[in-house]
């Protein structure tokens, strides 16, 4: 993943029914996450999205599929 790659939005088990549902983001810029982890020393990548004219949303790696890769 890297900046202008176009994401869709993965839901976890326990995130209110239809919450991500068909959303989508673009990679503006990789961030520091690691105030948001529980254990610190997790190996985990956090990305600044652009989701619906807001560049407020901060999503983990694992939480993004790419679904349109910038050239």
């Amino acid at each position: 993943m890297k900046p202008g790659d176009l994401v869709r939005l993965i839901p976890e088990a326990d995130d209110e029914p239809d919450r991500y549902d068909g959303l989508v983001g673009l990679i503006l810029w990789e961030e520091d996450g690691s105030h948001l982890l529980v254990d610190p020393d997790q190996d985990v990548r956090f990305f600044r999205l652009m989701v619906d004219g807001s560049s407020c949303w901060k999503m983990p790696e694992d939480r993004l599929e790419v679904i349109d890769e910038a050239r």
